[in-house]
């Protein structure tokens, strides 16, 4: 069973809603999203983040979510690919108080739900 199958998208979905978004780090894979030279393959970024405190090492595993979530999207051809793959738009987002956060909470259901959508359309059987 091939999750990038038109017909196992509601098997996405659960997987989607179970894991509570983390799902998008096995598309990932199957899409073959990671580069091997970014950031979050440096195992040194890890181990400083944890060696300097708790919240480092959990701002870079959001940012890493992130990061590999709008990677998939834009994988998948995901409309909205201006907007999402901008860092200044995340960034204007977490700046901006009640409006900016009201529209990231928005994009991040956007990039989370958006990609199940694409694999029922089949876009993601090119990558079998």
């Amino acid at each position: 069973m091939s999750l990038l199958k038109k017909e196992n998208w509601i098997v996405d979905l659960l997987l989607m809603i179970i894991t509570q978004g983390y799902f998008h780090l096995i598309l990932a894979y199957y899409l073959k999203v990671y580069q091997k030279n970014a950031w979050y393959m440096k195992w040194q970024y890890w181990a400083g983040a944890a060696l300097a405190c708790v919240f480092p090492l959990a701002l870079m595993s959001v940012v890493f979510v992130v990061q590999i979530s709008c990677s998939v999207c834009d994988k998948l051809n995901v409309p909205g690919r201006e907007i999402y793959m901008n860092p200044y738009a995340w960034i204007l987002c977490l700046i901006v108080p009640i409006i900016g956060w009201s529209i990231l909470i928005v994009m991040l259901i956007h990039i989370i739900f958006y990609p199940i959508v694409m694999i029922y359309r089949g876009e993601a059987e090119k990558y079998i």
